[in-house]
């Protein structure tokens, strides 16, 4: 068993402070110089310590969760997290009061490392300080594996530590079926959180043993689990968003709505659960909820990273289902500035404009802003299928034809799974009098990539590994922005290459289909399986390289 360091060296390490009063910025300052530390930054906002990041590495943030105006400290973890402006092996500590504790943990999207209460004294700071880099000490290899998504050495690295390091033992066990998860070995994450359950029935386990049943489709099990966990654990934000996929697993819509409601009442803060739960309001014809979940995303992701062109496309939508033009207009004159600063932005001003003029019958106009669109959209600017249908919509009603065609065919054709998406279209062209021409490009749109997939798959069951993937590649050229077909694509090349080699860079295109699909559902339960599917396949070939290279002729 290797023995852990008996102190820390805190002369190799930087640290960021994040306060907005400098009485307490320089507190903690002497106090972290006071054992060794010197190297200190210091920064009053959260926008300074993203500024900071961006220009130095830290092995240790101590930041306040209340930070004045602006983000608070929970939001700044969640922002540098998600731009991975900070890794596994950075501390992040939390500083709060005793008063309010409960309330930051329970309603936290994302933990820290660990939280210090006030008040404290130095030598709280440290013994704090030395836990947290001590066990970051620890999981370091299996942290770097992890994210170089090697994910069978961060599995392996679990097992070392849970053999090595006793004092380690819950903890690996429970990053070890988060590397599980992210394997794709469903069933493995079963077993392991039914193992801990067996031995403590904490939270996180129950909330793991239900995203694993989620994932093996195991839809009825999961609820169950989940309505007991809320129950017993209302706090606990993340059940509620998993609960909600399971309940849309199963059409229950309606439920699942109801239970994100529920989530954000625990944590009202996130941006992203407000769009998430207008999207479903949406889908429900509940407008007058969407509306307010629309604008509290809006409201709540404001100066964040977490703010999406397309949440003002979302609004102003409700607004022209509402037939209220005038306030779907209102979004984007009173947020042009902002719209203006990205592609996407400008593709949702120029798109929301349009459907404007189109509803207040200026067709002229309407044609001009759509055909700014599309030029912003063939530019490379991210179309949402939503705002796309938006684009077809305002084409319809502005008697542009043939470019209605075009963009619902190419629509059709990457999310034909989507039964909102396709009745909405079939809305469309029924309010236009054109209910014939819908169902002719519906049929024409969908019926290549479906039939190439059928061919591919069928090719795929005979063993005819080669002539399926070639399929399967020409469905995927139909349907670009496809995740479900990218993978699928994917993986028949990847069994190819398993079976005859790299032959004509076939493991490139299975990267390239890869990365787009990440891209497009990044959060798709086959997803992190299929990379490391590539990345084992990739291995095997340079090894097979490397022997032939120098195998004595």
């Amino acid at each position: 068993m290797p023995q852990e360091a008996r102190f820390v060296d805190y002369k190799t390490k930087k640290a960021l402070v994040v306060d907005d009063y400098p009485s307490m910025r320089s507190a903690f300052k002497m106090a972290l110089a006071s054992f060794g530390m010197t190297k200190v930054d210091l920064a009053a906002t959260a926008s300074e310590a993203v500024m900071r990041v961006k220009s130095g590495n830290y092995d240790v943030i101590i930041c306040d969760y209340n930070l004045g105006e602006g983000r608070d400290g929970q939001q700044l973890l969640e922002e540098l997290r998600h731009r991975e402006m900070i890794d596994l092996e950075t501390v992040f500590l939390m500083v709060t009061a005793e008063s309010i504790y409960e309330r930051v943990v329970a309603a936290a999207e994302l933990a820290p490392d660990d939280y210090l209460i006030k008040p404290f004294n130095g030598e709280i700071l440290r013994t704090r300080l030395d836990a947290i880099l001590l066990k970051k000490e620890a999981f370091r290899k299996v942290h770097r594996s992890f994210a170089q998504r090697d994910l069978e050495s961060a599995l392996a690295g679990c097992d070392v530590i849970i053999q090595e390091y006793p004092k380690y033992f819950v903890d690996a066990l429970r990053f070890k079926g988060e590397v599980l998860l992210a394997m794709g070995d469903f069933e493995g994450a079963e077993a392991l959180y039914k193992q801990v359950i067996a031995l403590r029935a904490v939270p996180w386990s129950r909330l793991g043993l239900a995203r694993a049943m989620h994932l093996q489709r195991k839809e009825p099990v999961a609820e169950e689990m989940l309505l007991d966990i809320v129950k017993q654990h209302p706090e606990l934000v993340a059940s509620y968003d998993l609960l909600a996929d399971v309940q849309i697993a199963q059409n229950k819509f309606t439920e699942a709505q109801n239970t994100l409601h529920r989530g954000v009442e625990v944590s009202a803060k996130s941006p992203r659960r407000k769009r998430r739960l207008g999207e479903l309001a949406y889908q429900n014809e509940d407008l007058d909820n969407a509306e307010r979940a629309f604008r509290a995303a809006i409201d709540k992701g404001r100066n964040s990273v977490f703010l999406a062109a397309n949440d003002f496309a979302n609004l102003a939508r409700v607004h022209l289902d509402q037939n209220n033009a005038k306030a779907a207009a209102e979004i984007i004159t009173s947020n042009r500035k902002l719209l203006q600063e990205s592609p996407e932005g400008k593709l949702v001003a120029a798109v929301v404009q349009a459907q404007v003029n189109a509803r207040n019958a200026q067709h002229k106009e309407a044609r001009a802003g759509m055909l700014e669109a599309m030029q912003l959209k063939k530019r490379g600017a991210r179309c949402e299928p939503e705002l796309a249908m938006d684009m077809v919509e305002a084409c319809v009603k502005a008697g542009m034809d043939d470019e209605a065609a075009e963009l619902l065919a190419e629509v059709a054709r990457n999310a034909h799974d989507s039964t909102a998406l396709l009745d909405k279209a079939k809305r469309i062209y029924q309010e236009a009098g054109k209910a014939e021409q819908v169902s002719d490009i519906l049929q024409k749109s969908t019926a290549r990539v479906a039939q190439l997939s059928r061919e591919g798959a069928l090719l795929l069951q005979k063993g005819d590994l080669r002539n399926g993937a070639q399929k399967l590649l020409q469905a995927s050229k139909e349907a670009s922005r496809n995740p479900r077909v990218l993978m699928n694509t994917a993986w028949a090349i990847l069994r190819l290459v398993e079976q005859d080699g790299n032959s004509d860079d076939m493991l490139g295109n299975a990267m390239r289909l890869l990365d787009a699909a990440a891209y497009l559902a990044p959060e798709h339960p086959r997803l992190a399986g299929l990379q490391t599917m590539l990345r084992t396949i990739e291995s095997a070939v340079a090894a097979q390289r490397l022997a032939a290279l120098i195998k004595p002729t």
